[in-house]
């Protein structure tokens, strides 16, 4: 039997936790939560070759309203729905849906469809939307090494060397290895001074507005640092009853009692600090935490290789932010540089396997960018903002440029993760319909979940396999599901965002009972 652990997280998908499951003897839950299912527990993406299908060529004009179907099947289809619907273990729930049929852009259903809901992770396909639309498909962050003095003759470099991130989703241990292998090729033999990681080209706050406290410990809280480095988590086991990390990045206190009548292990990282506690009985642990102050631990890899390759460093690692000043690069020589994937495949695996830090990362990109174009209401703001806020005020724009929202929403961060998202789901619906008739519309469908076969549908939706192909969206007390569906009759663009759901067995499988019913199945 698994044991059940503290660090167990409750996610459809990773833009949140559900719940963290504290039990004692199965009965004891934090207020609020919901009893864990595994079967909902997000899975890696599989199957990537699956393609599910193409979207049909639609020239949509969402300049005007959206006319609401009167054709006896599609009122059939949608009694259907509000039948569904209605028939669930928690009536005071609620519920907002919007099917649009592609073909012509009639309305097939509406249910509360103005309304604004918490949308959870299918925040993502606006993000997604806005990104591939302004960015471009192609676009690659950089991540630099630079140094303010030249590298001598004989190899020593007198003064730091700084490790400059732009916001890489995928930076990892391979990137680092490469950028020290450049710097080998340089000549670079001994460091006389300390291996800075710095992550000012970002201002603003590294976690979303209107996240809860005790998510930022997990891995789907982590902060989104312009100096990122394998996503910002570390993974915690244990080893003949002591905690055991896979890098010495984190402070591990604490020991597990043996086994007594159920495994229970709790795993608590204290804020603002790398101070993880360990406690309860039970011999298997396998959790994921966020790492605080990621550019250090950038540096800290970075260091680690270079004296593996036999460059000495004499000094230590740092860490520096916007707050320190940003690093002037026309004044530094830039010795060494690597490039993230393409954007639309950082998106592909953003959606798959819903990376909260990717979103953010995407977001503060935008905000960095093009906050210039998209200035506050508030000139004091304006001043004040971070380049998350300005991100957040970039996609507010695109969305009422695009005629796609009015100004009845609210946005706060690019992942789903923040309770003050407010989006109504005619939003997300438009956001679909938008990228069905878009020049990045391959990119934007290959990232969605296949039904059955990829990312966190899986394991859902098995009965119409590859009939949908959506966003997943969870956090505790929402539940969503956006994207499209096929049917014999049309291609739809849908979405359905339940609020306020405290039932235990969750909405989930109304959802996906709904999504089949737009198959036809």
């Amino acid at each position: 039997m698994n044991p059940i652990i503290a660090a167990t997280i409750y996610p459809e998908d990773r833009s949140a936790s559900k719940c963290i499951i504290w039990i004692l003897l199965l009965a004891l839950l934090i207020p609020g939560c919901s009893v864990f299912d595994p079967a909902k527990i997000e899975r890696p993406a599989t199957n990537s070759n699956q393609p599910g299908f193409d979207l049909p060529s639609t020239t949509i004009e969402l300049a005007k309203p959206l006319e609401t179907s009167s054709d006896p099947a599609d009122l059939a289809l949608c009694k259907e729905i509000a039948k569904t619907s209605a028939s669930t273990d928690f009536p005071k729930s609620r519920w907002g849906i919007i099917v649009i049929g592609l073909s012509d852009g009639r309305v097939v259903c509406g249910q509360d469809a103005q309304g604004l809901f918490i949308p959870a992770s299918i925040q993502k396909l606006i993000t997604s939307a806005v990104s591939l639309d302004r960015l471009g498909g192609d676009y690659r962050f950089r991540t630099s090494v630079y140094a303010k003095k030249k590298i001598k003759k004989n190899g020593n470099l007198d003064g730091d060397l700084i490790l400059y991130g732009r916001g890489s989703p995928d930076l990892s241990d391979k990137e680092i290895r490469d950028l020290v292998s450049q710097l080998k090729r340089k000549g670079l033999k001994r460091v006389k001074g300390n291996v800075i990681g710095d992550e000012s080209y970002f201002t603003g706050d590294g976690l979303g507005d209107g996240w809860t406290w005790n998510s930022v410990q997990w891995y789907y809280g982590a902060a989104a640092s312009a100096l990122s480095v394998n996503d910002n988590q570390l993974r915690i086991t244990v080893e003949n009853g002591k905690p055991k990390a896979g890098r010495s990045f984190v402070e591990l206190t604490g020991e597990l009692k043996p086994v007594e009548s159920i495994e229970a292990i709790g795993v608590k990282r204290e804020l603002g600090t790398n101070k993880v506690y360990v406690w309860g009985n039970g011999k298997s642990l396998n959790a994921r935490i966020a790492v605080n102050n990621p550019a250090l631990f950038a540096a800290r890899i970075l260091k680690e290789n270079l004296e593996k390759n036999g460059i000495r460093v004499s000094g230590g690692v740092k860490s520096s932010d916007w707050k320190n000043g940003r690093l002037k690069t026309r004044s530094a020589d830039e010795l060494a540089s690597v490039e993230s994937r393409a954007l639309s495949d950082i998106i592909y695996k953003m959606n798959k396997d819903s990376v909260n830090l990717y979103a953010e990362l995407i977001l503060r990109t935008l905000g960095r960018k093009y906050g210039d174009q998209a200035p506050d209401a508030d000139p004091k703001m304006q001043i004040l903002r971070g380049d998350d806020s300005a991100g957040a005020s970039v996609i507010k724009k695109w969305l009422k440029e695009n005629d796609i929202a009015d100004g009845e929403f609210a946005v706060h961060d690019g992942s789903g993760l923040s309770r003050l998202n407010l989006i109504s789901p005619e939003t997300i619906g438009r956001v679909l319909v938008f990228a069905a008739q878009s020049k990045f519309t391959g990119a934007f469908r290959k990232s969605l979940p296949v039904a059955g076969e990829s990312g966190t549908l899986r394991g859902r939706l098995t009965n119409v396999r590859g009939k949908v192909i959506a966003k997943t969206g969870s956090i505790t007390h929402v539940d969503s599901l956006a994207g499209y569906a096929r049917s014999d009759r049309d291609t739809y663009a849908f979405a359905i965002i339940v609020n306020n759901e405290t039932g235990k067995a969750g909405s989930g499988k109304t959802i996906d009972q709904i999504a089949a019913l737009l198959t036809g199945e």
